[in-house]
């Protein structure tokens, strides 16, 4: 009896020693439209800590179920299995990243927790290839914002996708391998030419049917050009003609080899380079230079591939070449202050067509020239508003672009220590004026244009500066030297008041010169055009002659056209004769010393053009009579 009653008070002892560290959780899940519960849902409860099992149930024909869980920290799922049902996480709204942590403390707990499900939509069709034939293994995608699913086909071409939240969604097709062309419902190559398919809560929608072409490929090898080894890592890019956002890329293996498979029927333009990292700018030596196919060196003068579906062009290849660097600093003359901003330009010598990517200095001034293909190279410069008293050079200090320096470049190599310093030139300022106060100027059209007259080694050049509408004009950045401006104006109205009309300046760099003045006033003009018929002199041989009944003067003009305008005449009454030159005669033909073929009595008033005062010489020009 002793030894009996100690074994029981021995195993009451262990059993308060060792409780069951165990807990119930029970609850419904149920539709959330409907209210009703959800038969057959399995209900898992995913464990925080290693080491512990998964538990699970399933509800019964109410949606009721019951989980054991020991002591520690879950995730409740559920979902319904063969149903439109949206899974769950307890506390999340269906993304399987989401949800809370349901602590269980200790055995004697008691959870009850309820799970609504929403019902989505499902998706269903068919894929089929050439001539009808149904592929299998062919994933199918429907995306929409952040959700994306996804499935292959059976055997028999069909797919399904359950369990869609309602909404739009992107849904396409393709193939692992890419020996089909990836195709967006209904029949799109593109996202952007997609039709999105709307989902609806409880919609079994079917006929989201794919017809796939048989794709083409291109394939080929990168090498470099010098010693044509094989080069790894190189990023080959397809790019389809009238469809930017089309493009396959494809990478160079160990032995050069790429393939790009995938691409529909059509024209492609293919260039291969480095890849995207290894062209981020801060690298610290030159790469190999992008090319498009063949051997170009920007993307207008490539030659497009013809791809064709189910083909593969081959022996598509690349010889790249490495880049070239150059790098220097733009400084002023004398205190070697930085320039910011100052944009450098390189211009190939050989390469015509060719534009290389420009580049500006940063705030100490220097500035770094990348993907230069070898060869010689012109280097100049755009000035920012902020300098242009500066004087803008080409390299070595040459003023125009025919007696500037060239740099030769070595593939692979950098040029250093190419350095400009820019002097301060001098500032020209004046304005054309005209007696009429509410006339403006035509700034697109009216210049002044600016020659030099004295020899300069540098190389200047001519250059025009633009008449504002109030009639001022400004030129800064001027190199030292004699010059003439002379006005160049559109309105063939105009009267000079200053002869002769151009102002003829020397200037120092760095003076300021001003009140370049040219004065105006306005008169008229006659316009209209010459003809020479049959065997009648020709233009060359003949001139017009201009008698100012006011004035009583004459002046002569050539004919370098059919067209002639005589501009800035004062208003009046004028006669005009067309003649032959008086050195051209030709007396075989009965020709006196000049003879007149045609004349008019013009009016020219103030502020207008008098037009189609034609002039002929007839067959019968013989017989008229000689001025």
């Amino acid at each position: 009896m002793l030894r009996s009653t100690s074994a029981g008070f021995l195993l009451i002892g262990l059993s308060l020693q060792a409780p069951v560290q165990a807990a119930e959780v029970t609850g419904r899940i149920t539709d959330s439209h409907t209210g009703e519960g959800i038969p057959q849902a399995v209900v898992r409860a995913l464990p925080e800590e290693e080491g512990q099992p998964v538990a699970q149930d399933l509800t019964d024909h109410r949606g009721r179920y019951l989980l054991d869980l020991l002591r520690g920290r879950y995730r409740i799922q559920v979902e319904v299995p063969d149903s439109n049902y949206l899974p769950r996480r307890y506390g999340g709204s269906g993304d399987p990243e989401d949800g809370d942590i349901l602590h269980i403390p200790t055995f004697d707990s008691f959870t009850v927790l309820d799970l609504s499900l929403q019902m989505g939509g499902s998706l269903a069709g068919r894929v089929t290839g050439e001539g009808e034939a149904l592929l299998a293994e062919v994933t199918v995608q429907a995306e929409s914002g952040d959700h994306r699913v996804s499935t292959t086909t059976r055997a028999d071409g069909s797919y399904r996708l359950p369990r869609l939240p309602p909404g739009e969604f992107l849904v396409s097709a393709g193939t692992r391998d890419r020996q089909y062309v990836p195709a967006y419902y209904p029949g799109a190559s593109i996202p952007e030419e997609a039709r999105p398919v709307a989902v609806e809560r409880r919609l079994n929608l079917s006929g989201i049917d794919f017809a796939l072409q048989r794709a083409g490929a291109i394939r080929g090898r990168v090498r470099a050009l010098k010693g044509m080894e094989p080069l790894e890592g190189i990023r080959v890019v397809a790019e389809k003609e009238g469809a930017s956002s089309i493009s396959r890329v494809a990478t160079s293996d160990s032995l050069g080899r790429f393939r790009l498979a995938g691409l529909s029927p059509g024209a492609y333009l293919l260039s291969a380079g480095p890849s995207a990292r290894e062209d981020q700018p801060g690298r610290q030596q030159p790469g190999w230079l992008r090319q498009f196919y063949p051997q170009r060196f920007h993307r207008e003068s490539a030659v497009a591939l013809e791809v064709e579906s189910g083909l593969t062009l081959s022996e598509i290849d690349f010889t790249l070449m490495q880049e070239c660097w150059i790098s220097g600093k733009v400084l002023t003359l004398g205190d070697e202050e930085p320039l910011e901003e100052v944009q450098v330009i390189p211009q190939p010598v050989v390469l015509r067509g060719f534009s290389p990517a420009r580049t500006q200095t940063d705030r100490s001034g220097a500035f770094l020239l990348q993907g230069l293909p070898p060869g010689d190279y012109t280097l100049g410069m755009l000035l920012p508003a902020k300098h242009r008293r500066l004087i803008q050079i080409y390299y070595r200090d040459k003023l125009s672009l025919d007696r500037a320096d060239r740099i030769e470049l070595e593939a692979g190599k950098a040029l250093r220590d190419i350095d400009f310093n820019l002097a301060a030139g001098a500032s020209l300022r004046g304005r054309v004026r005209i007696e009429e106060p509410e006339y403006q100027w035509d700034s697109s059209r009216d210049v002044i244009e600016l020659a030099r007259l004295d020899f300069d080694p540098r190389g200047s050049e001519d250059r025009q500066l633009r008449v504002e509408e109030d009639g001022s004009f400004r030129v800064d950045g001027t190199p030292g030297g004699r010059y003439a401006l002379t006005p160049r104006l559109s309105d063939p109205n105009l009267i000079a008041l200053r002869s002769p009309l151009p102002r003829v300046v020397t200037v120092v760099e760095g003076d300021l010169v001003e009140q370049l003045d040219f004065d105006f006033r306005l008169g008229g003009s006659i316009s209209g055009s010459v003809e020479s018929a049959g065997d009648a002199p020709g233009l060359n041989q003949l001139q017009i002659v201009l008698i100012n009944f006011v004035e009583n003067t004459s002046s002569v003009f050539d004919l370098p056209s059919p067209q002639y305008t005589l501009a800035g005449l004062s208003p009046g009454r004028y006669f005009l004769a067309l003649r032959s030159k008086p050195d051209a005669a030709h007396p075989s033909r009965g020709y006196g010393i000049s003879q007149v073929f045609d004349s008019r009595l013009v009016d020219v008033v103030k502020g207008a053009g008098t037009s189609n005062v034609d002039l002929r010489v007839r067959r019968s020009a013989a017989e008229r009579s000689p001025l």
